[in-house]
């Protein structure tokens, strides 16, 4: 519990990123303490889930909006009907086996969107179906990695060896040797061309500095050879994702997970197939 805001109960994971919330109910405005308390137990856990939320699309844009700006994503064919900035993360077909939502979403390591040269902080996932397996135990869990404790691991030469390096970041890269199952359009790839950030990049509000490199998003490192450059991404990409650095989301219906996309990594487990159920909404916030 939370001494100014007795109703408010943060529980923090075993691992580096990671709290749940309890006690903040998003379907009507939060109390200006209880906003900032929720706010800076985001900036120290990077990722939170508030159980037990009953939104509607309304009330999880006015809480989005709240936090900042929504970016509309380059999936928008995938956005909720009359909500373009709502974005329908699911795998539910319809009776002729027509994808209602975007199935493959974050099916592979990555931040969101670090494709774009304003890369947004925050990303909600709201979930309302859940895939269970025979058992009643919950499917399709979402793995973060924090890129902030993968830095800080660092040895001091690898540090200064990447301290002013731009890495290119490139929508809908292939990993190499392997094809991503997400169709996009040429005109999404010419709406999103290569963007460059630091590899030891600052956090925009608390300046804590995370490796923002990925194998399969990022192709190169200005001024330096694929040679040399690619081993490099593999490296420091393959770190960030060690089991030390991570926290594991068994999602349940009603959760509303937000995390931040400067310190963070995450990834999607398939673990179920249709006709098992998944079904979300995400909004993207700068």
């Amino acid at each position: 519990m939370s001494a100014d805001n007795p109703g408010l109960e943060i529980r923090p994971s075993d691992a580096p990123v990671g709290a749940e919330v309890f006690g903040a109910d998003l379907s009507a405005p939060l109390s200006d303490e209880v906003f900032a308390a929720c706010e800076a137990a985001f900036d120290r856990y990077s990722v939170l889930c508030f159980r037990g939320q009953s939104l509607t699309p309304e009330a999880l844009l006015a809480f989005s909006r709240r936090l900042g700006e929504i970016k509309v994503n380059a999936f928008d064919q995938h956005a909720l009907e009359g909500f373009p900035e709502v974005l329908k993360v699911s795998n539910l077909q319809d009776e002729g086996g027509r994808a209602l939502g975007y199935a493959d979403a974050g099916s592979h390591w990555h931040t969101d969107m670090s494709y774009t040269a304003e890369p947004p902080r925050r990303t909600l996932l709201y979930a309302l179906e859940v895939p269970h397996d025979d058992s009643g135990e919950p499917l399709g869990p979402t793995l973060f990695a924090s890129a902030a404790a993968a830095y800080d691991a660092l040895d001091e030469e690898t540090r200064e060896r990447i301290e002013t390096l731009q890495a290119v970041h490139r929508f809908a890269a292939k990993e190499r040797g392997v094809k991503k199952p997400v169709a996009v359009t040429r005109e999404q790839i010419e709406k999103n061309p290569d963007a460059r950030h630091p590899v030891a990049r600052p956090h925009p509000k608390t300046g804590r500095k995370a490796l923002y490199v990925r194998k399969g998003e990022c192709i190169g490192i200005d001024g330096m050879d694929d040679a040399e450059a690619l081993p490099l991404i593999d490296r420091l990409s393959d770190l960030i994702v060690e089991d030390r650095f991570i926290y594991r989301h068994r999602w349940a219906v009603g959760d509303l997970l937000m995390w931040d996309n400067p310190a963070v990594q995450h990834v999607a487990i398939r673990d179920y197939e249709w006709p098992q159920r998944r079904a979300m909404w995400r909004t993207t916030v700068r």
